[in-house]
């Protein structure tokens, strides 16, 4: 009897050391966060759920002004009856100009914060943050994840490469690469999903669409998913036909010596998902010619977007992590002057799998 009270007693004890838990409807879960810079003062956005009993409601927002960006969170607080829980925080959306100035503090301040998750979503805004977190808390409560389920879903599906808070410290901290993130734009009283924001260390330096966004997700790695559109002629006969990727990897070499190349082989197996019909892919030697004309196209626009990267002298794909892999010494900075004149070679083999159900 003894030793059953004191087993009691330690499991008391150790239940009372315990954190208390947090009552969802006594704490201002928030959602998603944004950052802005207007008028010389930094502007927080915090979106929240209420919770009441019955249906939940839409919805609310949360906004302060600080000159620095230290006591945003503070002050939004001190707006609020409730304590703000940042432990389910989703997506944080930068203002373009918040992110030309940089966004090292937040990052930082995120990459401390325990309750933060890895998978934390971060993007920037093409106008205001605040402008575009207002539009999606006019939203019913169901799509109030929109922008961090669209940008998952763009990942998993479409043409975004994989990206959030653990991949960009990844390429912020790390040697040789520049981080990116996803960029959205206000389209009347909608938000869409433009493509990607480019970074040099912290700062924006400038961005690229949907259609360039592919080519990146292409080049980082082994990469399923993602739609690419490209012109096509034959003849006096011009049109566009859709690449649907199944499965793409891309190879890195390196040839050494005075003046180094860097050579990308990319393979990509792909359906063409839609055509014009006077192509008639059955026939073998239309095949052959769509297939020809689409390597040349896409190694085309792959040697622009390479060339793009090095007049900005920004490195998204980790160009020179992958040489100083292979190089002994290996000066970042050096590097990096020399960067611009580069030698970057891409090399494309497609190989269609099927035209459609009807062939």
């Amino acid at each position: 009897m003894k030793r059953l009270l004191y087993l009691m007693f330690i499991w008391t004890f150790l239940l009372a050391g315990c954190k208390s838990s947090r009552i969802v409807d006594q704490v201002q879960i928030i959602h998603a966060m944004g950052y802005d810079w207007r008028n010389g003062m930094y502007t927080g956005t915090a979106i929240y759920p209420t919770f009441k009993q019955g249906p939940m409601t839409k919805p609310d927002v949360l906004t302060t002004e600080s000159s620095t960006t230290y006591d945003l969170i503070p002050r939004l607080s001190s707006k609020s009856a409730l304590p703000i829980e940042e432990g389910k925080m989703r997506l944080v959306l930068f203002g373009k100009s918040f992110a030309k100035k940089g966004i090292s503090e937040i990052v930082h301040s995120l990459a401390r914060n325990n309750k933060v998750g890895s998978h934390l979503q971060l993007a920037v805004a093409k106008g205001d943050a605040e402008e575009l977190l207002r539009i999606t808390a006019k939203m019913t409560l169901s799509d109030m994840l929109y922008l961090s389920n669209l940008v998952e879903q763009n990942i998993r599906e479409m043409n975004l490469p994989n990206t959030n808070l653990h991949i960009f410290l990844y390429n912020y901290f790390g040697k040789g690469r520049d981080p990116f993130l996803p960029y959205f734009e206000k389209k009347g009283n909608f938000v869409k999903l433009e493509g990607l924001a480019l970074f040099k260390d912290d700062h924006y330096v400038g961005r690229i669409d949907l259609r360039q966004s592919f080519l990146v997700k292409m080049l980082l790695d082994e990469t399923k998913n993602g739609v690419y559109q490209m012109p096509i002629a034959k003849q006096k006969q011009k049109g566009r036909v859709l690449l649907e990727n199944l499965y793409a990897t891309s190879k890195y070499s390196l040839k050494k010596g005075k003046e180094p190349v860097v050579d990308i082989r990319i393979h990509i197996r792909a359906v063409i998902r839609d055509y014009p019909i006077w192509l008639d892919l059955p026939n073998q030697q239309a095949f052959a010619l769509v297939r020809k004309q689409m390597e040349k196209h896409l190694k085309k626009d792959i040697s622009s977007l390479l060339l793009y990267f090095q007049k900005k002298e920004i490195d998204p794909l980790g160009i020179g992590d992958f040489v100083r892999s292979h190089t002994r010494h290996w000066n970042e900075k050096v590097f990096y002057e020399q960067y611009r004149q580069l030698t970057i070679r891409p090399h494309v083999k497609i190989d269609i799998v099927q035209t459609g159900i009807g062939e």
